[in-house]
């Protein structure tokens, strides 16, 4: 038996399913003939990595004590002391695994698992358990790509993690500059999310749908980079009024607010809102091409063999552009480019996902061979 905790997020996002989805088929099969049991631990919930007996909870009957001299510096004395005991999810693992996501951002040194998890478990483990950070990111606003890391705090910080991880991959080349910048070579291998779907070979067809999964401004944050949401949101009404006249179109949504909008933009479009790996690979199974805001629609569908184009605000562009696939900051893009892109990719579509199945295979095999020799496995 092996038992393999998951630093993760729970019920937050589909993307986020996919990326550790594709870690654990990668863990199965270096592990191939033993029982595996996976420990997920939402990294937005991180006491959660603690049983309800643990007195690290006790922070959290501070909340219900009305003011009271001294309660935040109670606080903050049990979450010093309490970790110390040890007894988390974690420290009766054989293997701890950061799934994906961003990494390296700005103040990522301030998110709320850099200490609980981070610090006071992988930092009191890794010695005595293997830690791997696979498929980590960037994520930085594309008009402010750093050369360095020079955010106060994140340079110690991303040193730490660095640390404690007998193997990171990045997932995008920016990443793997800025380890380089830290004194660390880590291998570039696209995330992990692009393993989903492997073996659901798909019969891609230029008369399926075209998918658009539509977010307001292009992406999640705008970043101070004066990105004009209607402009966006009238490029794509532009490119569904186009497209619609030659192919079948419908909306992909990764969550209920890219729903809610759908009918902003076309409420005569049929529309996708699958909510879990296996329901999305099932339900796109008739889809030809798509244009996405979300990267990892975009990677989710690569990775059984249906090629898009990806358009965002920040540097997770990057790891779609890892895989060869044509991507767009918002504000350099047009309804003409999009159109002009869409249908190119439609023709050549046959290509296109014989070309990424087999990069699939290539990736597969990378993960595998540096877990096998970060821990020694022959």
């Amino acid at each position: 038996m092996k038992r393999i905790g998951l630093i993760t997020t729970l019920d937050t996002n589909i993307g986020d399913d996919f990326i550790r989805e594709g870690i654990c088929r990668i863990l199965r099969e270096v592990f191939k003939g033993d029982e595996i049991e996976f420990v997920p631990v939402n990294k937005h919930n991180p006491f959660s990595v603690y049983p309800f007996w643990h007195p690290i909870h006790l922070r959290d009957a501070l909340t219900h004590i009305p003011k009271i001299p001294g309660k935040g510096l109670a606080r903050r004395f049990i979450e010093f002391m309490a970790p110390k005991i040890g007894f988390s999810s974690f420290d009766s693992c054989d293997l701890i695994v950061q799934c994906g996501a961003p990494v390296f951002w700005p103040n990522c040194s301030h998110n709320e698992w850099a200490t609980p998890l981070w610090k006071d478990i992988a930092g009191r483990l890794h010695e005595s358990i293997p830690i791997l950070n696979l498929a980590a990111g960037s994520c930085y606003p594309w008009e402010r790509q750093p050369l360095i890391i020079d955010t106060p705090g994140d340079d110690k910080y991303l040193k730490a993690i660095l640390g404690y991880c007998r193997l990171t991959t990045v997932r995008d080349h920016l990443s793997q500059r800025l380890c380089k910048t830290l004194s660390y070579e880590v291998p570039l291998i696209p995330c992990s999310a692009f393993l989903v779907g492997k073996g659901n070979i798909l019969n891609v067809k230029q008369s399926g749908y075209i998918l658009i999964n539509y977010m307001s401004g292009g992406g999640h944050y705008a970043w101070d980079q004066e990105i004009d949401d209607r402009k966006w949101e009238d490029t794509v009404k532009t490119v569904i009024a186009r497209l619609s006249k030659r192919h079948k179109m419908a909306f992909l949504c990764h969550d209920e607010k890219e729903f809610a909008l759908t009918k902003k933009i076309n409420s005569e479009l049929p529309v996708y809102f699958p909510k879990s790996p296996r329901e999305y690979l099932t339900l796109l199974s008739e889809s030809a091409f798509a244009i996405c805001n979300r990267m990892h629609a975009s990677i989710a569908l690569a990775g059984i063999g249906i090629p898009s184009i990806a358009v965002c605000t920040d540097t997770r562009l990057l790891m779609v552009s890892q895989i060869g696939l044509p991507t767009y900051y918002v504000k350099d893009v047009n309804a003409d480019m999009l159109e002009e892109a869409t249908e190119n990719g439609i023709n050549d579509g046959s290509i296109e996902k014989d070309r990424l199945l087999s990069l699939q295979n290539q990736v597969w095999d990378n993960y595998i061979t540096v877990i096998n020799k970060a821990l020694r496995i022959k």
